[in-house]
């Protein structure tokens, strides 16, 4: 068993094998500490299939200083709830919270006040221009804009906060050592230079359906409140409108047509009242800001 002399090489350990913070496994961490959670790990039959790869890839590991040099060869970081510089906002995810952030770029930038903008892959070009608006007004203002780097309202979101010289965190399913999807390793390379690349999984993780929607949570976790701009009635982007509306975050969506199936989404979360109805920055802004704030 690789052996671990500080509390923070056991978290780095524990977020390079795991595939998600499971509850069971953060109630342990939370009253014992991580070495002894890597050690209860080491010594306990497996009982399902993430427990089963999580001890093959615990199992795999010789020594700490290998992870810490791949990290350094790849120019990646690692931040745990023990860094002083780990955003609070993630306590509101309670036991579904990360055991540690993997990060390219301005690390200091999770401490800044920050809004998701979020939506479809297939996304149209009044919902790219609503996204892109929106994130280039709200960065110019100073928020950092918070999206998962995706084809369609994702990227739009991105762009909008780059070109308005503001700052922008892209929330990976994946391993930072090849980021997904390599379309968009362009944008990529201007949030490292310009903002920040975030992941809970290491280095050489590939994506999986089931990442794709448990890093979701991070996405509403870190952000004050979440901008649905365009989703079909099954999207990724509600999943985040959900998990916002469980930290008891605001949610806001853009209006579509009726006869837009990707705004059959958002014109939900308005009908069901889980979202307010916006359409332009200063409805944004009577919502977020405090009285008296609004430019």
């Amino acid at each position: 068993m690789i052996k671990l002399k500080t509390e923070a090489d056991a978290h780095l350990v524990l977020s390079w094998i795991s595939d998600i913070s499971d509850q069971k496994t953060n109630k342990f961490l939370s009253q014992n500490g991580s070495i002894a959670t890597i050690a209860q790990i080491s010594g306990k039959k497996p009982e399902n299939n993430a427990e089963k790869r999580r001890l093959t890839r615990l199992s795999a590991l010789t020594h700490i200083d290998y992870l810490k040099e791949l990290l350094a060869k790849e120019t990646i970081n690692y931040i745990s709830p023990l860094d002083p510089q780990w955003p609070n906002q993630l306590i509101d995810l309670g036991s579904n919270s990360p055991f540690g952030l993997f990060t390219k770029g301005d690390q200091t930038l999770l401490l800044n006040e920050s809004i998701s903008i979020v939506g479809t892959r297939k996304s149209t070009v009044y919902g790219n221009t609503i996204a892109a608006e929106f994130a280039f007004d709200l960065a110019t203002i100073g928020f950092n804009i918070v999206s998962g780097g995706a084809i369609g309202i994702d990227t739009s979101s991105h762009h909008g906060a780059l070109n308005a010289q503001g700052k922008t965190i892209c929330v990976q399913a994946n391993g930072l050592s090849k980021l997904y999807p390599s379309k968009n390793d362009f944008l990529f390379q201007k949030i490292n230079n310009a903002g920040l690349i975030i992941s809970e999984y290491p280095p050489g993780r590939n994506p999986v359906k089931n990442y794709f929607l448990d890093r979701n949570r991070i996405i509403a976790a870190l952000s004050k409140s979440t901008i649905v701009v365009e989703a079909a009635e099954i999207s990724g982007a509600l999943s985040t409108a959900r998990h916002a509306l469980r930290m008891q975050r605001l949610v806001m969506a853009v209006p579509g047509s009726i006869n837009s199936l990707t705004s059959e989404g958002t014109n939900a979360l308005i009908r069901n009242r889980e979202a307010e109805s916006v359409a332009n920055l200063e409805q944004i802004l009577e919502l977020v800001l405090p009285l008296g704030q609004i430019p």
